[in-house]
């Protein structure tokens, strides 16, 4: 018997120990252990008292492993925790350019692409920001590994196509423009332009293009299929950006965004 740890407390913690998973709900519980959902809320609020479990949210708890119970400071990692917040869900954005390594910038927010809506959380000082996606949006994403957790997350094409898609989540379109360049090496290119447009809108394709071309990344047989798809109007290329700026007519971008910034940080 653990110290300070009473009998169904100490169950709990086993079981919960031996499905190796760290991130739960009260519900999980309920059935795991055949208790009433109102005794399990009890369990679980008695335990993260005694700093044995840490409250992600209502009903959503993570589990401190028993080496951390002395300094009574864990967190799990954020990308292994907003794996388990929503489903269906996938990680990506800024969060998956980092994953990639394809990006230097570390973001305190974790970035979870959802088909439901959800408000943002704030927990053990990490943020996770919730992109509402249409259903038409929803996916190129696989399972992958963190450490020995399996996370879901954007596969490398599909990451750069929601980066151009919502620049803002990964920083903002210079990221991009990394992620871009970082990857180059990495993408199935075939796939990459069947995901930009199978996510039916435009403004991916004229940014992608534009990028490509100030990058120098030289695909001629990429630049003649995005090319072939341009629709019809001018895009911000960042559209968190002013209104000012010049327009590539060859993309039908306006690019408000300082040219030199999206390709100076190769010579750094």
């Amino acid at each position: 018997m653990i110290s300070g740890i009473g009998p169904k407390e100490a169950e709990l913690l086993a079981a919960l120990g031996a499905t190796g998973e760290r991130v739960f709900t009260t519900a999980e519980i309920s059935m795991a252990l055949s208790i009433s959902s109102s005794f399990a809320s009890k369990l679980v609020r008695q335990l993260a008292t005694k700093k044995k479990l840490v409250r992600i949210e209502k009903g959503r708890y993570l589990l401190v492993p028993v080496e951390a119970w002395a300094s009574q400071k864990y967190m799990e990692e954020g990308i292994i925790v907003g794996s388990r917040l929503i489903e269906p869900s996938y990680l990506s954005y800024w969060t998956a350019l980092s994953f990639y390594g394809w990006t230097e910038q570390v973001s305190s927010t974790v970035f979870i692409a959802a088909t439901k809506k959800k408000r943002e959380l704030l927990a053990g000082g990490i943020r996770y920001l919730f992109v509402h996606l249409r259903p038409n949006r929803f996916f190129g994403f696989s399972e992958q590994w963190r450490n020995d957790r399996k996370i879901v997350i954007a596969e490398k094409e599909k990451a750069i196509v929601d980066c151009l898609d919502l620049p803002k989540y990964c920083g903002d379109i210079t990221e991009a423009a990394k992620g871009l360049w970082n990857g180059r090496n990495e993408f199935d290119w075939d796939k990459l332009i069947s995901y930009a447009l199978r996510t039916e809108n435009g403004a991916i394709n004229k940014r992608l293009g534009y990028l490509m071309d100030a990058l120098e990344i030289k695909k001629a047989n990429v630049r003649r299929e995005l090319a072939k798809h341009l629709t019809a109007g001018y895009v911000p290329l960042n559209p968190g950006g002013d209104r000012n700026g010049r327009y590539s007519s060859e993309w039908r971008v306006l690019v408000n965004t300082d040219p030199e910034g999206l390709t100076e940080w190769r010579s750094h």
